[in-house]
Parts: structure tokens; C-alpha cells; sequence
């Protein structure tokens, strides 16, 4: 075994490839990415949705806990299902700079394997936050783990290093004290990050297989911790929606060039939300996007400014969305942008994971660990059920398998 530079070696250079002499990507174990068994990113597909998940979320002795597991670090970073693995990215050291990746059994929890490394670029920010902010992300066949310092790490399904890059030693002035926090997407072979700051602040979409910039353009010069999202176009082409304090912009994700322009900002916090011919898109109004036509430029279809969520994502359920506002969780349909209903959430403290979404039921965690299952029951909605983890909750939870996942600042909690 052997580590060797892909590009011409310099005192910069940060991406290294595990070569394996005749290795290639058909060797890997692999799953189907289209299995709704799966959780293969931040927000699943992206809609936060999934068919089944527990009735209840109880702990103690009467609880339907299956298993929680210490994990060797500080995480905000929602975790992702792979198959039979729940991977979840941790940071620790002093600064943060220690940088882990831990797999671990959805049946059992038993610890797989776990990787570690050493942030090569700036691991800052706040307190509430950790170096392992952004949410991993698979395409089925490997495991790409991004952290806040912009180190990326590519691993095999069996935890082996397959390639790494220090985006940090490559654009030194590409981070903020606060912290980084969007999270990849992975879309047509592409790894797609928005690595957005008031300092060198672009879009960059990766090989995956590779490691190699495919292409990199530059950004508005402002904090933006927004998450790209995929969307699928009539013509069966696929883009990739990034959005800004400035603009809405897609772009082809294997080649980077824009395929259209907004030229209105969106939220620097929330990310925008696939629901089937539309795109949901959060700022100071949500704003629904036809992207089922023809037209290059999907047309706005409406705007209401009493819809858009606070922290959190919208979170999809069939032709209906949930849009978490502090305490207040707001209902409302897709196609019209019409209020259902509003329920204030009652022993809700501070919220930034985005709720899931099962079965009718929403479940909803505060930085607290105070979690609550709002049942949606068409034209109003009850809280049914809550629980308290006792510990800090900022990353949006997985469901996969009838099984939700839940990540706190220092454990995973699998509920079945």
C-alpha cells in the first residue's frame, strides 16, 4: 500500500488516494441509493420524509430505545444510513481539530470500525457548534465525510481511506470563526459543496471517485451555512440548486456551468426543499418554484412570507410541509402555499435540527435534547408524545429501516 499526490506535489497539496494495486470501485460492498432503507445524506433525499417511523420515542426502562452509543467526539452533523451502518462524523481535540468518522450497526449499534484524523485547515467556531457541522453524505458505494474546516474524506463502505482533500491548504482564506456548516450533496459522480464565507468563498463540485476538481466557481463574499439540494428537470436532466443572501443559482452538477439564475437572495440558514414539480426555497418569504416545466427558469409560482421557518428546513409530507418557526410549527400545502394549521409547541426550548418527518408524524428535538411527536391530524395537530435525551440536540435525525436516528452533541440514540 502506498500514498501518492493525484496533482503535482507542493507544500499545498492536500489530496491523497489509497492505492491498492489492482483495487477498483466494483470491489466495494455497495447498496442502492434509491433503497428508502437509506438515509444517504443530510435530510435523507432531501425532504427529510420517510414511509415509517417509531409511534413512540420513550428512554428508561419502559422505553424503545434499541441501543446508544458514546461516539468519540463533538457532533452537530445529522447522521447518514448506509445498509446495515449508521455513519455519524465527530470532532474533539481542544480546538476541534481531531476529526472522526464512526460506523457503527443500525441492528445492533456495534461499533464497525471508526477512522481519525487531523483537520488541516481552521477548526474554529462557536461554542454551540463543533468542527463536525456539515453532514456526510454516500452515493451507495463510499462515505464522504466534509467538516467545517474543509477537510474532506473519502472512505470505503469498510472504512478504508480512499482519497482526502484539505480544501483548507488549498484556499487558506476559505472559512469563518463562527464555523462552516452546509453540507455536500452528492449528484451525477459529483461531490458538491458551497464553501461560503466573507473571506475566498466559491461553490466547488468534486470527483468522486477521484478527489480532482471537476470545476469551482466563485461566491457571493458572505456566511452562508445553506445546503445545496438536487432536483430533477422535465427533459430527465438533473441540477443542483444552491442558494445565497444574493441569488438562486442551478448549475450542472458534472460540469459547474449555470444553468439558471435568480437574482434574489434566499436564507443563509435553512436550505431549500424538493417536493415533487416544486421547489420550496425559504428566506424572508417561502418562495415555490415550478421546476416540473418545461422553462428554464422555473417560474415562481407563490410567495407567502408567514411560511418560512426560522433554523430548520421545510420538511415534506406527501402534498403538505411543515415549516418549524422557534415554537411553532406551521402546516401547509405545496401547490398553494395556503395555511393548514399552527401548533405551538409547548416545552420546546431553542431549535436548529431540522425535524423528520414519518407515518403523519413530525419529530421535532430542541438544543435542550427535549424531543416532541407532533401528529398531523388534518386540519389541526397534537403533540403525542415527549421525551427528554438530556443531551444537546442540533443535528437532524435519520430515519431508516422503521428506525429513527438521533445524534446528540456526545451519543446516537437508535428509538425502534
Amino acid at each position: 500500500m502506498s500514498i501518492y499526490q493525484i496533482k503535482k506535489p507542493s507544500f499545498r497539496s492536500a489530496i491523497v488516494l489509497m492505492c491498492l494495486g489492482g483495487f477498483t470501485l466494483s470491489m466495494f460492498s455497495s447498496v442502492n441509493a434509491a433503497d428508502p432503507k437509506n438515509w444517504l445524506g443530510f435530510r435523507g433525499d432531501g425532504t427529510s420524509a420517510s414511509p415509517s417511523a417509531p409511534a413512540e420515542i420513550k428512554v428508561g426502562d419502559d422505553g424503545n430505545v434499541a441501543w446508544k452509543v458514546a461516539m468519540p467526539g463533538k457532533s452537530v452533523a445529522g447522521p447518514i444510513v448506509v445498509g446495515d451502518r449508521v455513519i455519524s462524523t465527530s470532532s474533539g481535540g481542544q480546538e476541534g481539530e481531531k476529526l472522526f468518522v464512526t460506523a457503527v450497526s443500525l441492528k445492533t449499534g456495534e461499533k464497525l470500525w471508526e477512522q481519525s484524523f487531523r483537520a488541516t485547515g481552521r477548526p474554529f467556531c462557536h461554542p454551540t457548534s463543533a468542527n463536525a457541522a456539515p453532514s456526510p453524505v454516500s452515493d451507495g458505494e463510499r462515505i464522504f465525510a466534509f467538516y467545517s474546516s474543509n477537510d474532506l474524506v473519502c472512505l470505503s463502505l469498510e472504512g478504508d481511506l480512499l482519497w482526502y482533500r484539505g480544501l483548507g491548504f488549498d484556499y487558506p482564506k476559505a472559512g469563518n470563526d463562527i464555523g462552516m456548516a452546509s453540507s455536500p450533496v452528492i449528484s451525477e459522480g459529483t461531490l458538491i459543496a458551497q464553501v461560503e464565507a466573507q473571506g475566498d468563498s466559491f461553490a466547488i463540485g468534486i470527483d468522486a471517485a477521484t478527489g480532482v476538481n471537476l470545476w469551482r466557481m466563485a461566491r457571493p463574499r458572505q456566511s452562508n451555512w445553506s445546503s445545496p439540494v438536487e432536483i430533477s428537470r422535465p427533459d430527465e436532466s438533473t441540477e443542483v440548486v444552491m442558494q445565497s443572501g444574493t441569488n438562486i443559482i442551478a448549475v450542472d452538477p458534472r460540469r459547474g456551468n449555470i444553468k439558471w439564475i435568480i437574482e434574489e437572495g434566499a436564507d443563509k440558514i435553512a436550505s431549500g426543499t424538493p417536493a415533487g414539480d416544486y421547489l420550496l426555497l425559504p428566506g424572508s418569504e417561502m418562495m415555490a418554484l415550478n421546476i416540473g416545466e418545461s422553462a428554464t427558469t422555473p417560474e415562481i409560482m407563490w410567495r407567502n412570507s408567514r411560511l418560512s421557518p426560522r433554523n430548520a428546513s421545510a420538511v415534506l409530507n406527501d402534498d403538505r410541509f411543515y415549516s418549524l418557526k422557534g415554537s411553532v410549527l406551521v402546516a401547509a400545502t405545496v401547490e398553494e402555499g395556503e395555511q393548514v394549521w399552527q401548533k405551538r409547541l409547548s416545552g420546546l426550548g431553542g431549535t436548529w435540527a431540522t425535524p423528520v418527518a414519518a407515518g403523519g408524524r413530525i419529530y421535532i428535538f430542541d438544543q435542550s435534547g427535549v424531543g416532541l411527536v407532533v401528529e398531523d391530524q388534518g386540519d389541526s395537530a397534537e403533540t403525542i408524545m415527549e421525551v427528554d435525551l438530556e443531551e444537546p440536540v442540533l443535528a437532524s435525525p435519520a430515519i431508516a429501516d422503521g428506525k429513527l436516528i438521533v445524534r446528540t452533541n456526545q451519543s446516537l440514540f437508535c428509538f425502534e
